[in-house]
């Protein structure tokens, strides 16, 4: 039996599904059971029901990312709308961030539709800024989203809410929620599998062979297919999967159930998830049975391994957070993988030399809401023929990423600054939090705001 679920609220015992044995034809093979190869296989059935589509997962359903989320649901993807504004004009820095949010409202309706079961929760997000100079740059990133007519608003220390009390200002995100990611996945797969899915688990693909069919090779067995969507984020590998992709493992933990006095104290933070300006910085949510998540602090290069999780650092976070926390404990620690690229921006499209071979990866920890939508967009390209031309002229929507140095002196430089980035990210090192005047970071493109821990 396998247990695939968050681990702060598992899902259930799952029997485990059939491994890949022999020759399998289908029209559609998608590669990884996450959120977005399991959106692009319902959504291809309910486009087209007559589909045969198959699913190759290397251990089981949400296995990946896509279970081992903190469960923030909200929009924003690549740069700050600052930066983006500058780099692609104002049409497209308006259009992404409403393709953004276009993807929060996708994932809201695909759960109302189907009557998925996973703690939603709708809310908004609030972005805090730890030091005046932060203060400064979310001031202007809030006036880039007027010019943009987009819904960001500034929210200054008086206005900020009680929880958020010790920090200099923020921004709020509306159109958000929280949800149970895991839920979601194993739900989405059960979907699929009424509308005649085929999930195969514990299948681990060796490769993908061009030819005049698509071959995708197990250890075990094969599956021939018309179309392959290689949705594996972090685990590329040998696969055909998009270059200038890497991936990092990040971490998260939760706490025991908080006290009446504690919660109270955190009036809010249910509805509106506090996340801290910066790289690596920590962020906060509410369970629905009243525990405290906690994500960021240490990321480790590479997607296999085990991060070796810090309670301490987390610990000194959630205690930092409110007095009333000053005896809470991290429960539990877990860690896993997210993809990233060198632009913080996804890569969705097909292979530069064969257009049967889609892929998506590389949504920088943003992924529960981008996921699912890329998903959706995947699948109607592939059953109708043709690419959507708003959604096409995005700049993620391109074969390949920006390219990434490898090599054992720039992994060494990678670590160091990945161990820099921990240090600084925590209070217990840390200057004073809303008095410290050093530059604050942007936007992190490796803190895992929503669809990893």
């Amino acid at each position: 039996m396998t247990a695939p679920g968050t681990p702060w609220a598992s899902s259930g015992f799952t029997a485990p599904r059939p491994r890949l044995h022999g020759t399998h034809r289908c029209d559609v093979a998608v590669i990884g059971a996450g959120l977005a190869g399991l959106s692009t296989a319902v959504e291809l059935l309910e486009h087209k029901p007559e589909l045969r589509v198959t699913v190759l997962e290397a251990d089981h359903v949400a296995a990946g990312a896509s279970g081992r989320g903190t469960g923030l649901l909200g929009p924003r993807l690549g740069p700050a709308l600052t930066t983006a504004r500058r780099r692609y004009g104002d049409d497209l820095a308006r259009a992404t961030y409403l393709w953004s949010l276009a993807a929060v409202q996708h994932v809201l309706d695909l759960v109302e539709r189907h009557r998925i079961s996973c703690d939603l929760t709708p809310g908004s997000q609030l972005v805090v800024a730890t030091g005046e100079r932060a203060a400064e740059q979310q001031w202007r990133e809030a006036d880039a989203a007027r010019a943009l007519g987009v819904p960001v608003s500034f929210v200054g220390p008086d206005a900020l809410p009680p929880v958020a009390a010790r920090y200099a200002s923020g921004l709020r995100y509306s159109h958000a929620a929280t949800l149970d990611p895991a839920a979601l996945t194993e739900q989405l797969a059960r979907i699929g599998e009424q509308r005649g899915l085929t999930v195969f688990e514990r299948s681990r693909v060796r490769g993908v062979r061009r030819g005049l069919l698509l071959t995708v090779s197990t250890d075990d067995g094969e599956v021939v297919a018309d179309h392959v969507v290689v949705a594996v984020n972090a685990y590329g590998g040998a696969l055909k999967a998009p270059t200038g992709v890497v991936g990092v493992r990040v971490q998260a933990g939760v706490t025991r159930k908080l006290t009446d006095d504690a919660l109270a104290a955190l009036a809010g933070l249910h509805t509106e998830p506090l996340i801290e300006h910066g790289e690596l910085s920590p962020y906060f949510r509410l369970t629905a049975d009243g525990r405290l998540v906690v994500g960021g602090r240490d990321v480790r290069r590479g997607p296999h391994g085990s991060l070796a999780p810090s309670p301490g650092r987390l610990g000194a976070a959630v205690r930092a957070l409110s007095p009333a926390l000053s005896d809470a404990q991290v429960e539990a620690t877990w860690a896993g993988p997210v993809a990233v690229t060198r632009d913080g921006l996804p890569v969705v499209g097909h292979h530069p030399d064969d257009p049967r071979l889609f892929h998506a990866a590389g949504c920088n920890g943003h992924g529960l809401a981008i996921s699912v939508h890329h998903g959706a967009y995947l699948a109607r390209w592939i059953a109708d023929g043709d690419r959507d031309p708003l959604t096409s002229a995005l700049p993620w929507m391109r074969p390949k990423g920006p390219w990434i140095p490898r090599g054992r002196l720039v992994d060494r430089v990678l670590d160091r600054y990945l161990a820099r980035l921990a240090d600084e990210s925590d209070p217990r090192h840390a200057p004073g939090r809303v008095t410290d005047t050093e530059p604050a970071a942007t936007g992190s493109h490796v803190r895992p705001t929503e669809g990893r821990p």
